[in-house]
This record gives C-alpha cells, structure tokens and sequence, in this order.
C-alpha cells in the first residue's frame, strides 16, 4: 500500500507487509528495507510464517553514510511462538524492537536494544496454540512517511484473552527543543490490559511505551496492570473527565488534545506532540465511526472503538483517516 487509510481483514504477517511497504513508499527514500544495508538480511520476510520467522527490518535514515543527519533501524516480528509473559500466562502478537545500529554479522538487531512484545492472543495456564500464519485479524490503519497507527481485533481463538490492540510508531522533528535524541516514540496498549503486567519476562516483556533511547515504560525490573498509562511519557487528557469530546452547546464542535510526548516516563518534559492519532470519551457525543474535520486543514480523523472476543473493553481512538 502506499501512504493513506486502510481498512479489512487479514493475517498478521500480511498487514505487517501492508506497513513496511507503505512506510517505503511513503517514505521519500528515507525508509529503507534493511536488505540495502545488509545483503546478508535475506531471513528479515515474511515467506516463512512458521515460528517467529515472519518478520520484517527497516532503517530510516537522512542523509548518507557514514555520517547520516538522522538514522534508526526498526525490527518488528510476528511472535507465532508462544511467550511467556507471566507465570502461566502466554502470549503471541508483535514484536517492537528499536536500535541505534545493525549487527551485519549475525544479520540482527544489537544487544543494545528498545523491545517491546504487544500481546494479542493470550492464555493461561498453558501456551497459545493459534497460528498466527492463518489467524484473521479486523484493522483500521493510517500509514505515512512519519509512521504508522493501528487498531486491531483478532477473531474468536478459543483462548483465554483474545484481545485488541492499539500500535503506533511515529516521528516528529517538531521539537520543542534541540534534545540529540531519536524523533521517534512507540506507544502499544490492549483493551484487556493496558500493559500486560511488562516485568521482566525476557522475550514476553511488554513495554506500553518506549521513547528511543531515553526510556521505556515499565522500565527494567518494573510491572504494572493498570490499564491507564497516561502520565508515563504520553500524556493525552485534556479536561479532567475527558479525552476528545463534542460540545454540547454552541455549535457541537469536537474539542481534543494532541497526545504530549516527553522525555522522561512522566507528563512533566514534552518534547513534541502526536498527530496521527488522539483518544476519545463515549458518552459525550462522539461515536464509533464518527469522522472528525480539522478546521482549517484537510486532515480528518476516524473515530474507532474497538472491544475484543473476550472483553466488552473498548479502546476508543481517533486515527488519521484524510492527509
């Protein structure tokens, strides 16, 4: 696909191609499948489906070697093995991973590393059985040359916790001031849970937000269940009951805050604000399906509130529907 909203029904491994090949050709030559770096990267596809062998690697970078003005390398793997996430719990979904540099001999990402596991398919007290190679998986997605969003809903597995989930990966060299840090943020969260306990279970480690390479949430040796991570490094409420709402007087406008990104696992350093994505409230006059025009822009947002098989949980996000 190229830059733009779409929507269906399809496996992992396929909307993982969709993402990739729309951030290349959105991208302005500035996304790069990892295979023009290292011609030894020939495993980083999704051919294979078995195991956590579907799974694509890309770099963006600015300028050239060997002294690019921007560079990052962005892993991301359909996990179809079963991980342990907690004691006898057990997951399957996507692997996130960011890094400074590319190990060429091993054909990988470096120790030296941001990794996030997302959970979609979780179980307990045994592992995931579904192949996530064949699994359906309902999405809404925005992709541009400054990253991508989106929703997620699997189908009905059978499993204990199938749940939906809400991903976004984006870039912004708006800052508020000259940090020498990345221009990218991750922020990965479920209906079920928000974050998945996120202690640290090795390979199963879930972390709702990652700031390369400043921090992540919940850091090394931390866990949390709470299902609100606002405050942690992305702050987004902008009254103290809401998020986006429709005023009910005047002339009904939607009023929201672009999400803050920050500089600390806190809501007290912003650095730049999101814009391909902001939550909302139900109940106060905006719906699922609702469109929402930005005045004075052509940009439009979609209005998404997604549960899963096993939570009447919503998540309820306006993404980008119109540039």
């Amino acid at each position: 696909m190229a830059e733009g909203y779409a929507a269906g029904s399809k496996t992992l491994p396929n909307i993982l191609d969709d993402i990739v090949n729309g951030l290349i050709t959105a991208g302005g030559g500035k996304w790069k499948d990892i295979i023009e770096f290292d011609a030894g990267a020939t495993m980083w596809t999704t051919a294979n489906k078995t195991g956590d062998n579907a799974k694509r690697a890309l770099r963006y970078i600015v300028g050239s070697d060997p002294n690019p003005s921007e560079s990052i390398y962005l892993s991301l793997t359909i996990t179809n093995t079963s991980r342990n996430i907690y004691p006898n719990y057990h997951a399957k979904g996507i692997e996130v991973v960011f890094s400074q540099s590319w190990d060429s001999v091993n054909h990988t990402y470096p120790v030296s590393n941001q990794k996030s596991h997302v959970p979609l398919i979780i179980h307990y007290p045994s592992a995931v059985g579904t192949d996530m190679a064949t699994c359906l998986v309902q999405y809404y997605m925005w992709v541009e040359s400054n990253g991508f969003v989106i929703l997620m809903k699997p189908e009905p597995t059978g499993h204990s916790y199938d749940q939906s989930i809400m991903m976004v990966i984006e870039r912004s060299d708006n800052k508020e001031w000259s940090d020498s840090q990345s221009n990218f943020y991750f922020m990965g969260i479920g209906n079920i849970w928000n974050v998945m306990w996120g202690w640290d279970y090795g390979a199963g480690k879930q972390r709702g937000i990652m700031r390369p390479f400043l921090y992540t949430f919940p850091a090394d040796g931390q866990g949390t269940t709470t299902f609100n991570i606002n405050g942690y490094g992305v702050n987004h409420i902008p009254t103290p009951n809401y998020y986006a709402f429709k005023s009910q007087v005047g002339q009904g406008k939607v009023y929201y805050v672009k999400p803050i990104i920050n500089n600390q696992a806190n809501a007290l350093s912003p650095i730049f604000q999101a814009e391909l994505w902001f939550p909302w409230s139900e109940g106060v006059g905006i719906i699922d399906g609702d469109v929402i025009a930005i005045e004075g822009s052509q940009t439009k947002f979609l209005c998404k509130a997604l549960d899963s098989p096993d939570s009447t949980n919503r998540l309820c996000y306006a993404i980008k529907y119109v540039a």
